[in-house]
């Protein structure tokens, strides 16, 4: 059993790793939305969720994040951190596992 030392150091690492990939944030728009998706696609794995076979997750985020804001660098920053420090209980990720809930409800 660990002690309550080691579980609190697993959990700094942990937690100073998270912050160090949120810290060097990509600053190219394509890129940004290209890692939101690669996180995105974690979570929605880990979820046990799956996207329609005909979609990827890309245009799932794009549809999600809806074209007016998509083009905003500040905005896509925003996500990015978000999704980096909160994984799971980022606003993007939240969205995008109601999103897929409804549509397999649906069909």
């Amino acid at each position: 059993m660990l002690s309550e030392t080691e579980m609190s150091l697993d959990s700094l690492s942990s937690t100073s790793s998270t912050r160090s990939d949120a810290g060097s944030a990509p600053t190219d728009p394509v890129e940004i939305l290209d890692r939101i998706s690669t996180e995105s696609s974690k979570w929605v794995d880990l979820s046990g969720r799956q996207l329609p076979p005909e979609w990827s997750m890309p245009d799932l985020v794009r549809a999600v994040i809806a074209d007016d804001r998509i083009y905003n660098e500040g905005f896509l920053t925003f996500l990015y951190y978000d999704m980096m420090l909160q994984g799971q209980d980022a606003w993007l990720c939240e969205e995008i596992l109601t999103f897929l809930d409804l549509i397999n409800y649906v069909f």
